[in-house]
């Protein structure tokens, strides 16, 4: 956590009644300015530097926030009853697009689109958690094309070799998703409004978000000048030859910036596709996959390339191989700006490489993944389950965030995970890899800012950075992270009030 300065640029806490305010003058922040704006704190309150989500999707979080939510489905029975139940409210022939199915909840069962049969014509797809496998309706089925399967995907099939409606990867994303109907510029200028508002209730501040080009240029580019919050845009538009134009050329505000591409290297740990170096535990005739420029050799040279625009390159790597892969691929990085993304399983000798590099990972997927984690890796391997602590430890920059809307980007939640080892049913996994809440909170301010560009200063409380502030109703160095988190009381970006809580 180097470079994080003093405690005071992290935590300001009221002791006297000259500094029981926070004061700005011209949207940065001064400490005692005569005649600038003030904020009493309440007793107890203190501000932290706004928080900063370091990997979600943005207008994709947005337009979630009308899917239907099944998170919390624990059976067979309970995934068709609210889809029925969201049947009966829509109007005839809009698609039914649910999201957050998990099998591990109701003991590994795969769905299929048997699920989805006396729904009449109605179109459905349903994402799994991880946005990384689908299960579609018969009548979406008859509408793709599921004669052969792209490279780095699947297309599950039943003992007569005929598909079930569920696909993995590549297949989900270049089969399935290009048929769903694409919700329009303004609908997806609405989702952003949603996620901005929604992300303000929970203290964030700013964002490095994964975005397409096209939005870039229709939904965001028209307010980058008076966004409401600190977006640093990581474009997901990645055929090869890369064309960096648009990242290089994008006219940079202290709102909104291009920062970097990103490519994904494998799948995740919970569809076992997660390319790992050794077999999984409870599927030995799989390591998982290779995804997309990683399956076809070119890694490499996309990251070179990207670094030789003067661009991040951030790598999706959940599996040890994907981190080894990720890391060979960064070997001229001699700036550091590469970033890996998710890095949930590490052998020791990659930990090692680490020195120097960001890792941004996303507490809540721990909290996530750790039931079925001792399955897939097996005992023996659940010592490379999120290192949070050695990635520390070797000098890695850790930055956190959520990868919603694949779970809530609630910050608390994500350090709550970090800092406790909890996972969602209540158990303590790998506590030797938790953090301290001061480290917690630098991932998701200080060092957020500093691996995505943010303006000068944006992620202290020093004199002189950006008003981005989110104000807590407790000191979260000492809060009881187990059963009484903070709570957030205000959101304040460039010194304009954007939440307060009733």
């Amino acid at each position: 956590m180097a470079d994080a300065g003093s405690i005071d640029t992290l935590v300001w806490c009221p002791t006297s009644g000259e500094r029981r305010g926070l004061h700005w003058a011209d949207g940065s922040i001064r400490e005692r300015a005569q005649g600038a704006p003030t904020i009493g704190l309440p007793e107890g309150a203190c501000a932290v530097p706004g928080l900063i989500d370091g990997h979600l999707h943005l207008i994709l979080g947005g337009l979630g926030l009308e899917m239907l939510d099944l998170a919390s489905c624990t059976s067979r029975a309970e995934v068709e009853r609210r889809v029925r139940a969201r049947h009966a409210t829509l109007e005839p022939g809009r698609w039914l697009l649910a999201q957050g199915w998990n099998e591990d909840r109701w003991g590994g069962e795969q769905p299929t689109a048997a699920w989805f049969d006396g729904l009449g014509d109605r179109n459905v797809v349903a994402w799994r958690m991880d946005h990384h496998a689908c299960v579609v309706s018969r009548t979406v089925m008859a509408r793709l094309d599921l004669s052969s399967t792209p490279g780095g995907g699947e297309i599950v099939r039943d003992a007569a070799g005929s598909p079930t409606g569920l696909l993995r990867e590549a297949a989900a994303w270049h089969i399935a998703k290009p048929a769903i109907p694409a919700p329009s510029v303004d609908g997806r200028r609405r989702a952003l409004d949603a996620a901005v508002r929604h992300l303000h209730a929970l203290g964030v501040t700013g964002v490095g978000s994964m975005e397409y080009g096209v939005d870039l240029e229709h939904v965001l580019a028209p307010c980058r000048h008076d966004l409401p919050l600190r977006m640093a845009v990581t474009l997901l538009d990645r055929d090869w030859p890369l064309d960096v134009t648009q990242g290089v050329s994008f006219e940079r505000t202290d709102r909104l910036w291009v920062v970097g591409y990103k490519s994904f290297i494998d799948g995740t740990l919970g569809s076992r596709t997660a390319r790992m170096h050794a077999p999984y535990a409870d599927e030995p005739s799989t390591r998982g996959l290779w995804t997309e420029l990683a399956a076809e050799g070119l890694l490499r040279d996309w990251a070179e390339h990207v670094l030789a625009n003067g661009l991040s390159p951030s790598m999706h790597a959940i599996g040890d191989a994907a981190l080894t892969a990720a890391l060979d691929a960064l070997e001229r990085d001699e700036r550091r700006v590469g970033r890996i993304e998710h890095a949930q399983t590490a052998r020791a000798e990659d930990i090692a490489r680490c020195a120097g590099r960001i890792i941004s990972m996303q507490p809540l997927h721990k909290a996530d993944d750790a039931p079925s984690a001792p399955s897939r890796l097996g005992a023996s391997r659940m010592d490379r389950f999120f290192r949070f602590r050695d990635f520390a430890r070797a000098g890695a920059r850790l930055v956190f965030g959520s990868d919603w809307p694949i779970v809530t980007c609630c910050p608390m939640a994500g350090m709550r995970a970090a800092i406790t080892g909890i996972d969602r049913i209540g158990a303590v996994v790998v506590p030797e890899q938790s953090l301290t809440p001061t480290e917690a909170l630098t991932a998701y301010t200080h060092e957020a800012a500093r691996a995505l560009g943010f303006p000068a200063g944006c992620g202290t409380l020093q004199a002189g950075a950006p008003a981005d502030l989110t104000i807590l109703d407790r000191d979260p160095r000492s809060a009881d992270w187990v059963h009484a988190p903070p709570r957030v009381l205000m959101t304040i970006v460039g010194g304009e009030i954007v939440h307060r809580s009733s």
